[in-house]
């Protein structure tokens, strides 16, 4: 960039899935004066390139159903809005209960989602099994499922939204971190970084497990944190279908669908501390396959191809933080997505940009305000994998 051109009306720090669609839709609402800075030298090298790839409107609080809902919408028309194919897969997700305080738990919360406007249907075991012969149901009550919930393709939407927002005028910068901010008064006037400074009129925070830590460089407490996440992958196997659901096993935890000709494996390890270590725990990843071996045997036929670990960017109430910083004026968040940010980026890039150019957003984002934890009104998301 030409040291002359070291401005921009917006800087957007964090080249993951949420920065790029919202960089993508206010250029596309035409702001087109838009810096992305990501530190990497590739987009979405973190957390968007290590998620699962699923996509749910399974949760259990209307602004996550809304922001989920929306997101569908325009998953399943992003090729035809981009031009490219992405794979959007609507197979499901299939919350399976192992004990009846699980199963009560899960109709009150399937009949709040059908109040909502989510086609969420009970199975019986029999059912179950129907649609997925090889799961072990002799232990389940039943299950939820959703048929307009599926998997897409994170690096296939990622690219989308930065091809797309590159060929508006955004420009896009990696290997470009922010290593501090130059103040005056309440407000931002320029984003420091190893290259120079570059002057704007608002910086939008959507650095992920790092929002936290962006915040420290202007003294604010961000209430984010990094939290390390395992998967595992198998090899091909030829009994694997690759129209079968994502699974979620509510006793374990363990969560699955097919991935490739193999199938996909994770699990939340309670006992994970707070942190940026994205080390494989190879003891737990044995436990994420016996958890899924229990409730599909015929994985024992086959072997562990893949291992990984990310972040998780976890907010106290897992709900993210969209919504303007009271202490800086021109500091605009979007981070702390709990592990739902791939699911949700659609409609944030949608609702930020309503909210810079409209000042009001489509969905009420009135409960992802930061202020909710210092007013203690903060709900959590009790459906979190």
């Amino acid at each position: 960039m030409d040291r002359d051109r070291e401005r921009a009306e917006v800087v957007i720090v964090g080249g993951g899935i949420i920065g790029a669609s919202i960089a993508y839709h206010l250029a596309a609402r035409g702001i087109k004066d838009v810096v992305l800075l990501e530190r990497e030298l590739f987009f979405g090298a973190e957390s968007t390139a290590k998620c699962a790839g699923g996509i749910r409107a399974q949760f259990t609080t209307p602004v996550n159903i809304q922001l989920s809902l929306l997101s569908i919408e325009r998953f399943a028309a992003f090729s035809e809005e981009m031009g490219l194919p992405v794979d959007f897969r609507q197979v499901g997700y299939m919350f399976m209960s192992t004990t009846p305080a699980n199963w009560e738990t899960a109709k009150k919360n399937a009949e709040f989602q059908r109040r909502w406007g989510v086609p969420v249907e009970a199975l019986s075991p029999d059912r179950i099994k129907e649609m997925v012969p090889v799961l072990e149901t002799s232990d389940l009550i039943g299950a939820h499922f959703c048929p307009i919930d599926g998997l897409g393709d994170p690096h296939g939407f990622l690219q989308g939204y930065i091809k797309a927002a590159r060929k508006l005028g955004v420009r896009i910068l990696n290997q470009r971190p922010v290593t501090g901010f130059v103040t005056e008064n309440d407000r931002i006037t320029a984003v420091k970084t190893p290259q120079g400074n570059i002057s704007t009129g608002l910086v939008i925070n959507a650095a992920g497990a790092w929002a936290g830590q962006l915040g420290k460089l202007l003294g604010l407490d961000i209430p984010i944190l990094p939290v390390r996440r395992q998967i595992a992958t198998t090899d091909a196997m030829s009994w694997i279908d690759p129209r079968w659901p994502m699974m979620v096993d509510n006793g374990s935890g363990v969560y699955m669908h097919p991935e490739g000709s193999g199938l996909l494996m994770g699990m939340a390890n309670k006992a994970e501390p707070p942190g940026f270590n994205t080390n494989l725990d190879e003891d737990f990843t044995s436990e994420i396959v016996m958890a899924a071996i229990h409730r599909i045997p015929r994985l024992e036929e086959g072997r562990v191809a893949t291992a990984w670990a990310g972040l998780y960017e976890v907010t106290p109430d897992h709900h993210p933080i969209i919504g303007m910083h009271p202490e800086v004026s021109n500091l605009l968040i979007a981070a702390g997505f709990s592990g739902h940010g791939f699911m949700h980026a659609p409609a944030t890039g949608q609702v930020v940009s309503e909210l810079v150019l409209d000042g009001k957003p489509s969905i009420d984002l009135s409960a992802l305000r930061i202020e909710r934890f210092s007013e203690n009104v903060a709900v959590d998301e009790l459906m979190v994998i």
